[in-house]
């Protein structure tokens, strides 16, 4: 389910925006920190001198907190307690958690005032490095938080194969690197019209050559390639 951002709009989704959700309180202040990692060197008869690198991973930090009651200032809640009718800021906490502990990144979204222009925009993959929760006396069921967050590159390493030469010797060669899927891995698929074990292996596994292993996984033989049926579920092996 995509997360829907407006002007002054924070939000937070996860599993290539299948889940995720607007910050329900914005906080008083966002810190953004990016710091170039680099030395300083010193050369002889000249002294210190300072090489411009590049800059590090960026992070974010803030603090708000999950509201319990729908106080005037919320702006979208998305967790709500079926038992009350009110806020839910346990399920936030839930969330999180869930998403920090599955090993995949989170996007962190940020839409300025300026929503035209992209100076007032952040959408960066990131990675939960810190996330702490309190609760404060006046507030009842509020759940207080700081959370901090660092960006994420995504990568993934490349397949080298032994390619004979026009003189006999063998090179490796390096495979392109294919594209970082952000998705997390299904154990099963069910059946779309049209689907074949090639088309199923390249969109799960992003890898069509390992239809085969899909094959023996479900036990299907060659005939049985020919009756998939939709509707059918199959089981899925670990994503590479």
């Amino acid at each position: 389910m995509a997360v829907e951002t407006t002007p002054f709009t924070m939000a937070i989704s996860w599993n290539n925006n299948e889940e995720g959700w607007p910050f329900p309180v914005l906080p008083g202040k966002v810190e953004i920190e990016r710091n170039e990692d680099g030395n300083d060197y010193r050369i002889v008869g000249k002294g210190p001198i300072s090489p411009i690198e590049k800059p590090d991973l960026a992070k974010i930090s803030f603090e708000s907190f999950f509201p319990a009651q729908r106080y005037p200032f919320c702006g979208l809640i998305k967790h709500i307690n079926r038992d009350t009718d009110q806020p839910d800021p346990n399920a936030y906490v839930n969330d999180i958690n869930k998403w920090w502990h599955s090993g995949y990144p989170v996007r962190f979204t940020y839409v300025g005032a300026n929503a035209e222009n992209d100076l007032y925009k952040i959408f960066l993959p990131m990675k939960i490095v810190s996330f702490k929760r309190w609760e404060e006396a006046g507030s009842p069921g509020d759940i207080f938080y700081r959370l901090e967050l660092k960006e994420y590159v995504f990568y993934a390493p490349r397949r080298a194969r032994p390619v004979q030469q026009p003189d006999g010797s063998v090179k490796l060669v390096k495979d392109p690197p294919k594209r970082w899927d952000p998705r997390v891995p299904k154990e099963t698929y069910t059946i779309q019209p049209g689907d074949t074990l090639i088309k199923i292996a390249l969109k799960e596994l992003n890898d069509s050559s390992r239809w085969r292993e899909i094959q023996r996984l479900n036990n299907l033989t060659d005939a049985d390639l020919k009756r998939l049926q939709v509707g059918q579920v199959l089981k899925l092996p670990k994503r590479e």
